[in-house]
């Protein structure tokens, strides 16, 4: 998804002045705006629509065109709060939900981390897919703790985010097969297993469930090798990368993770 964005100063203000133009520009696209990856926000949706229970409240950080909050309002009866940095993300999120029958349910603003504006209030679910990675390394605690400010008492923060441990697990399966290592983009800060373990304070990590495995070995290890003997190029609707929707996830390998954390319901 795009991303909400801290402002900083020097060469970093320049890279967030470069961000913002490159998830403006991602607003264009017809469709998954967030990630040409379709089965990947695929695999997103599908978890996030199971776990988050029916008429929650949910706050989207790093909403983009809205389509993940949308599909709550209509499939589960949500009520959500959409904030991107993007103000082209915005507008196509506030155009996606005008589209829609759950309308009603539906904000979408502007807003940027590591803060957050106060007047948000709390909600059963906060949710990220993808955004903190968006953060530099330094704000990345700072932005955390800032959602966890809107999780209500007894209420969870979903953190779909990307890990540099699971790409190297991958990356040691794709060097077995010859293949070389992919690298983060150029906008993104991998988060720390390690580091965020131990983040709690004001939460509690209930669940790390390395959900998009299954896809990650398929479509970048295997499909990979594969591709590279015939000489062709990669797509992500092979045959082997749609299959492995029907596979429930297995192993640890590939960057992207559910982390879920629960605000204690004593927590003010």
């Amino acid at each position: 998804m795009a991303t909400t964005r801290g402002s900083s100063e020097g060469g970093d203000a320049v890279t967030d002045a470069k961000k913002r133009e490159f998830w403006d520009e991602r607003a264009a696209k017809a469709s998954h705006p967030g990630t040409d990856d379709f089965i990947l926000k695929r695999l997103e949706l599908d978890l996030i629509l199971r776990v988050i229970a029916p008429g929650s409240s949910v706050l989207d950080i790093g909403c983009g065109d809205g389509e993940t909050v949308v599909a709550l309002a209509e499939q589960r009866g949500c009520t959500g709060v959409g904030v991107d940095f993007a103000e082209q993300m915005v507008a196509a999120a506030n155009a996606r939900a005008g589209a829609s029958t759950a309308t009603s349910r539906l904000r979408f603003q502007r807003g940027e981390l590591p803060s957050l504006p106060a007047d948000l209030g709390r909600f059963d679910y906060v949710l990220t897919e993808r955004c903190l990675i968006n953060v530099t390394a330094d704000q990345q605690r700072a932005a955390f703790d800032a959602l966890i400010e809107h999780v209500r008492p007894g209420g969870q923060y979903l953190m779909i985010e990307s890990f540099r441990q699971g790409l190297d697990r991958s990356n040691a399966l794709r060097a077995a097969l010859g293949l070389d290592p992919i690298a983060p983009p150029w906008h993104n800060a991998f988060l720390d297993e390690d580091a965020v373990a131990t983040w709690g304070g004001r939460a509690v990590l209930k669940q790390r469930l390395p959900f998009t495995s299954t896809y990650h070995f398929l479509s970048r290890v295997i499909y990979a090798r594969l591709a590279t003997d015939r000489g062709e190029p990669m797509r992500y609707d092979s045959d082997i990368n749609l299959l492995s929707l029907r596979l429930p996830p297995f192993g640890d390998c590939g960057p992207v993770q559910l982390w879920t954390w629960e605000r204690p319901a004593a927590a003010k």
